[in-house]
C-alpha cells in the first residue's frame, strides 16, 4: 500500500542503504563465502565423478590384469572402486559376469572400428576384392589406434586376456567377441587370395590377433640391444605385423 505523499515501500527499499539490521544484498558466486564456494565445488565434483558401475569396471580391469580372474577378490575390487562390496553384486551377477563385461566393452570398441574399415574397403573396391594388405591393416590398425588413446587401459585389457588364455572363460570370450568379426575377415581375405585354403586364411587371422596383443606388451628394452629397442615403437610394430601377415597370406595364395 502506497504511503501518503511518498514513494512505494519497494522503491524506498531500493534506495535505502544496507544497515546492520537490513537484509544483505544478493551476492554473485564470485562473492560467495569460502564455505559456500567449497560446498558448490564439492557438488560439481560429485556430478563429474564416474558412476558406480564405471568405477567397478575400471577397478576390475586393473585388478584382473594384475591378479587374474580368480586372484582378484570382489572385496578388493569394491575397495579400489570406493563402493560397498554389495553394490558389485547389484550390477553384476558374479565375478565372471564382471570379467565378461570388462572384456566385452573394449572388444566392442575394437570390432566396431574394424567393421567401419571393412565397410569402407567394400565401398572403395566392390565388385573387386580389396588388396590383401589393406584387409590385414583394417584388422590390426584399430587396436594400435585405440591403444594410443588409452595406453594403460588397453594394456590392462591385453594382460587380463593373456592371463586367462586357454581357460573356458577365455574361450567363451573369444567365441563371443572375436568369432563374428573373424568370419567376415575370413570371407573378405579369401576373396582376395582365392587360391589359399580357408584353413590357411584362418591361421593368418589367428596369428594377427595374437601378434598384435603379444607384440604390444613386449618390453623390448629388457631383451634387445638399445639400437634395436629404439626401433620397437607401436607404429613400427604395427607396420611389421601388417607386412609379415600380408606376405604370409600371399604365400598361401601362391602355393
Amino acid at each position: 500500500m502506497r504511503e501518503p505523499g511518498g514513494s512505494s515501500g519497494a522503491a524506498q527499499a531500493e534506495k535505502a542503504p544496507v544497515g546492520p539490521g537490513a537484509s544483505p544484498e544478493r551476492t554473485s558466486p564470485d562473492q560467495a563465502s569460502p564455505v559456500r564456494r567449497a560446498s558448490a565445488g564439492r557438488r560439481r565434483d560429485a556430478d563429474s565423478e564416474p558412476a558406480p558401475r564405471a568405477r567397478i569396471l575400471a577397478a576390475a580391469e586393473e585388478l584382473f590384469a594384475r591378479k587374474g580372474l580368480h586372484g582378484a577378490p570382489l572385496r578388493e575390487i569394491a575397495r579400489d572402486a570406493a563402493i560397498n562390496v554389495n553394490l558389485v553384486s547389484y550390477y553384476f551377477q558374479s565375478k565372471e559376469d564382471l570379467f565378461n563385461a570388462v572384456v566385452d566393452i573394449r572388444a566392442a570398441q575394437l570390432n566396431e572400428a574394424r567393421e567401419r574399415l571393412l565397410d569402407k574397403l567394400d565401398e572403395q573396391h566392390t565388385p573387386n576384392p580389396a588388396p590383401v594388405e589393406k584387409i590385414v591393416h583394417s584388422l590390426i590398425h584399430p587396436f594400435f589406434e585405440l591403444r594410443a588413446r588409452d595406453m594403460a587401459g588397453w594394456s590392462n585389457w591385453t594382460q587380463l586376456l593373456n592371463r586367462e588364455t586357454g581357460t573356458e572363460v577365455w574361450a567363451r570370450a573369444m567365441a563371443r567377441n572375436l568369432g563374428p568379426v573373424l568370419r567376415r575377415y575370413l570371407y573378405t581375405l579369401h576373396r582376395a587370395v582365392p587360391a589359399a585354403r580357408k584353413a590357411d586364411i584362418l591361421f593368418i587371422l589367428e596369428l594377427a590377433t595374437r601378434a598384435m596383443v603379444l607384440a604390444a606388451e613386449v618390453d623390448a628394452t629388457a631383451i634387445l640391444p638399445d639400437a634395436v629397442a629404439a626401433d620397437w615403437s607401436d607404429d613400427k610394430i604395427e607396420t611389421r605385423i601388417v607386412r609379415s601377415l600380408t606376405a604370409a597370406a600371399m604365400a598361401f595364395g601362391a602355393s
